[in-house]
């Protein structure tokens, strides 16, 4: 376990701060940038109803745990987006409001985000005993 040191500048320390445990896994972008899609599939698809409803919450859910998850203490919580994929896969067959486009791209960004939950990212800072729980 590295010690802390606080000999440094006092701009490496600010810096350090403000920057220290949070990172930018390229899964967690682009998990984000699909909850971003997913948000915007009303406009691109002409989505109307339960399905643009359904795609609209759950893009603003995954923004929202692909954004916790950055945190590398709060990185296991980019499992609940697996969750999340699971009504975007089976929502073609249970939701009406949906066009072929949207169906599909639904569908697509649910594996998507199934595979992007697997890697878990660099983790550059040590938590102690939590550490081992940071999977």
């Amino acid at each position: 376990m590295k010690p802390e040191s606080f000999e440094g500048s006092f701009w490496a320390i600010i810096k350090d701060m403000l920057g220290g445990g949070v990172s930018l896994p390229w899964s967690l972008v682009l998990s984000t940038a699909i909850g971003v899609w997913l948000m915007c599939t009303r406009l691109i698809f002409t989505t109307q109803g339960e399905q643009a409803n359904s795609d609209h919450l759950i893009g603003a859910l995954v923004i929202t745990i692909s954004i916790t998850a950055l945190g590398e203490t709060a990185r296991p919580a980019r499992f609940i987006n697996v969750l999340l994929a699971i009504p975007l896969i089976a929502a073609p067959w249970v939701l009406d409001g949906g066009s072929l486009g949207a169906d599909w791209s639904g569908v697509i960004a649910g594996l998507l985000l199934i595979l992007l939950s697997i890697p878990r990212g660099k983790i550059e800072n040590h938590y102690g005993s939590w550490s081992r729980y940071l999977i």
